[in-house]
Parts: structure tokens; sequence; C-alpha cells
């Protein structure tokens, strides 16, 4: 079966503009899933004492679907996914996708008020959610993310099968900003945009699927930021696709949490935002954790203070060549629009590097200064 993936960029259309495009790519989630049975006897997602392997999420989503049947929810509706990071979020997000629907990702940590007026906003089908408390006007039934633990326990040698979509340009999944300018507004992405977004950063990285040998080594990721952010669920999709390993810590982020984590699971790349980043570097027992399996520690979300990077090529000098990394993204472009490695951020401080393959950008201004103009398959719908 010829792969799915390929590496060639050249110019098309898309949402009615002129554009940079993969001449290949997936464009169903069925090809999108392509190979993934590959990895059914691997770890996918660990957190705590739970341990699931690709075949037992596979299982799982298959299970999810029929649980959420009886709700008779529709192809193109919209189902509200309001929870922390847990193995049964992410199952809930396949199972809705199952269903021909459209996740809708919340925030949890919304004040009530945020709350409310989003899921209005949207209109859901249903909502579900892991907040006991959760009062809401949707007009569907509101389902305890925890239910779907009973999923678990069955395994599938073959990936979930998910319709659609009908056209690469249908609405995929919703995302939230983060309210800097008001209160939260919701992005739409098309399945066109979250395989572009993920086509990027794979032929980036020399990771594309149909280049990465069954029987290799399984790369390990340490997940802190929540699924309903772009990155963290960018990077659930690429170990999905990839056969990467997840590891989600416990409750909220804290800097020893992490230390300990990365130290018994062996971690290879811990993607954070600065701030995480300084708190786990000036934890006071730092020295005492086995960091040495780390190989990769990207950094997004925020600016990057060269003294950062210069301490932390310090802390965990295996980083120094090829393992630091910046990048410049957003929920409305889709996820990752640049990326700088370590020689770019060497001969460059302070860059976010360069723009990915089917990302064009420009600046509307004299000599450099202006505002950033992007166009690219991953940006948001409207």
């Amino acid at each position: 079966m010829q792969s799915p993936w390929g590496e060639e960029v050249s110019t098309g259309s898309y949402a009615g503009h002129p554009g940079l495009l993969y001449t290949r790519r997936p464009r169903t989630f069925a090809e999108l899933l392509t190979g993934t049975e590959r990895w059914g006897g691997r770890t996918f997602l660990v957190q705590g004492e739970r341990r699931i392997t690709f075949a037992e999420f596979f299982a799982a989503v298959g299970a999810a679907r029929e649980l959420l049947q009886p709700l008779r929810i529709q192809p193109g509706e919209q189902v509200v996914l309001l929870a922390y990071n847990s193995p049964d979020w992410a199952v809930a997000l396949w199972a809705i996708w199952s269903l021909g629907a459209v996740p809708v990702l919340g925030n949890r940590w919304w004040s009530p008020r945020e709350t409310a007026q989003s899921i209005d906003l949207v209109a859901p089908r249903a909502v579900i959610t892991d907040a006991p408390d959760l009062t809401t006007d949707c007009r569907g039934p509101v389902l305890d993310v925890a239910d779907f633990q009973r999923c678990f326990g069955r395994a599938s040698a073959a990936p979930p099968a998910i319709p659609g979509p009908g056209s690469e340009d249908d609405a995929a999944v919703i995302l939230f900003t983060s309210g800097s300018s008001g209160m939260p507004k919701a992005v739409e992405l098309s399945f066109r945009a979250v395989v572009a977004n993920q086509q990027n950063v794979l032929t980036r990285a020399r990771q594309l699927p149909h280049l990465i040998a069954a029987d290799g080594p399984q790369p390990v990721n340490l997940v802190c930021t929540p699924l309903f952010h772009i990155g963290a669920f960018a990077t659930l999709i690429t170990q999905t696709l990839t056969g990467g390993r997840i590891v989600f810590n416990a409750r909220r982020f804290h800097p020893a949490q992490v230390l300990a984590l990365i130290e018994t699971e062996g971690v290879h790349r811990w993607g954070a935002v600065p701030t995480m980043a300084v708190r786990v570097l000036e934890h006071p027992e730092f020295e005492s954790f086995d960091l040495s399996t780390l190989r990769s520690f990207p950094l997004g979300g925020a600016p990057v203070p060269p003294v950062l990077l210069e301490r932390m090529t310090r802390r965990l000098p295996q980083l120094r060549k090829r393992g630091l990394a910046n990048m410049c993204g957003m929920t409305e472009g889709g996820g990752f629009l640049t990326l700088a490695g370590g020689p770019d951020l060497a001969r460059y401080p302070g860059t976010v590097g360069r723009p990915f393959p089917t990302v064009e950008i420009t600046i509307a201004g004299d000599d450099g200064v202006g505002e950033v103009l992007v166009r690219s398959p991953t940006v948001m719908r409207g």
C-alpha cells in the first residue's frame, strides 16, 4: 500500500485562496491512520498506574463510540470535551470523531462565566466533562468523562473506523483562544489544517510515518500542557501516527513530578513553555534526578530569553547540539508556523526560526518591522 504522505510541495488552492500544499497527503481519517496498526503492542498512554497499549486504545475508541451511540449524535454536530488530561479524554476525542462529529475542546481552567459563555456559543449536542458542578444550558446531555474508563480492557489489531470527512475543508476540531483580548473565542480548524500541521512538523523532523521502522526504538514524550491547547493536541495526534508513547503528569504541573517522570519513564522529549522550564531548572532537588534520557526540549508559547537557553544547555549538556528548539505558533494558525533548531538559536539569539514548508509569512511594514501576515493550509476557517 502506498503511503498517503509525501514531502513534495506545490502551488494549489484551499478555502478559495492560492497557496502551498503537499502534493500527497492524507485526505480522510482512514488515510491519516494508515499503518498505525503496527504499533498495537506498544504502550501508548501512561498516567500514574495506568499503562495502555495502542491495541487497547483502538479497542476503547470502538467501545466509547458504542457508549455515545444512544445519544444519536449526528455527523457534523458539536460535542464539548471539558476535562483535564487523561487517557479517558483522549479516547473520548477519537470517539467523537468516530461518530463523524466535531469535538470542541473546552478549557478546564475557565471560570464558570467563561464556561457558560463558550458552551452557549457553540450550542453543542452533548458535553463530556470531569467538572462535577458544571451547570450549563446545553440542550443535550452532560456525560462524566470517568465513564469512559470502562471502555478499556479489550484490544484491537486495527485502528478505529472513522468516517470522512466529506471534504478536507470540513471542520475537524474547535479550540479556543486564551481570551487575552476579551472572552475566549472559538477557532474552527479544518481536517486539512490538522493534517497540514502534522505533515509540516513530521517532514521537518524527517519522521513521516512511512519512514519509521516498526521495530525501531519508541520515543517517549512527557505531556504536561493541557490537551485542550493546540500544542499538546498536536502532540497527541503526532504520537498516534508515529507510535510514540505519551506520559501524562497527574493533576497540575509540578516541577518535582516532572523530574521524577523523566527519570522513571525514561522520557526523551518534553515540550514546555518557558516558565515551566525555569521552574524545573530552579527546583532545589534538580541534581538528584537522572535526566540523561532527555534528548529534546522544545519551547514555545512565549518568548525564550537567550539566558534561559544558556542555563538549559549548562544544566542539561546533552541538549547542546540538537536538543533545543523554539517554535512560534498559535491556535488560529492551526499549530506551529516556524521552528528554530539549536544552530539557529546559537546564530540568531531570540529567533523563532524559519517557516514550515507550507507556511508563507510576510511582514507588512518597512525594514522588516510591522504586522506579521501568514498564509497556510493550517490556518483556521473563517
